[in-house]
């Protein structure tokens, strides 16, 4: 008798069990597309603007003298539609970051409270500027916030935050891996 009533029990519970775990299988897509963007712009000799994007899969996407480019430097948000706009101008380059990589700069970019930035100091002359920035993405807005993390050439600025100089860091070596 006590075994009829067991048998349907462990059966419903090994039925409940597996829709349960079936239900919790779902992944959630990662939207942000970009998480990085060093850019260099001079006027000096003409308009000069080329620079590099980071995506999700590590890639290194180049782009120089695009037709129309959304500046992070000019709009501090830039709408999905906006960066899907930069990235259609861009080449992917042969250097590619190891996921590796890609995670441990993500992570400290994620890190980088606030915009304490340094005084500007100036950098010499017709030099142009180098921007580093990394880019947070809200799933809601469906929005890229530039995170400004340094700038060097004319004038020399820093985001204070140590993460900010660990990414811009990093950036730096990857510019001069590609140029």
């Amino acid at each position: 008798m006590k075994a009829i009533r067991i048998i349907p029990t462990l059966f419903f519970s090994a039925l409940a069990a597996l829709a349960i775990s079936c239900s919790e299988d779902v992944a959630v897509a990662n939207e942000q597309e970009v998480y990085f963007e060093v850019q260099y712009t001079n006027q000096a000799w003409g308009n000069q603007l080329k620079g590099l994007l980071i995506d999700k899969q590590g890639q290194v996407r180049t782009y120089d003298n695009p037709a129309s480019w959304n500046d992070a430097g000019l709009k501090s948000v830039l709408s999905k539609e906006e960066m899907e706009a930069n990235i259609s101008q861009t080449k992917i380059s042969s250097v590619k970051i190891e996921a590796s990589d890609l995670d441990k700069y993500m992570n400290a970019a994620r890190k980088i409270t606030g915009d304490d930035l340094s005084k500007p100091v100036n950098g010499g002359a017709d030099l142009g500027f180098i921007r580093f920035y990394s880019y947070t993405y809200d799933t809601e807005k469906k929005t890229y916030a530039a995170v400004f993390l340094r700038q060097t050439g004319n004038v020399i600025i820093h985001n204070q935050d140590p993460n900010a100089k660990e990414v811009a860091d990093w950036l730096a070596k990857v510019t001069d891996e590609v140029y």
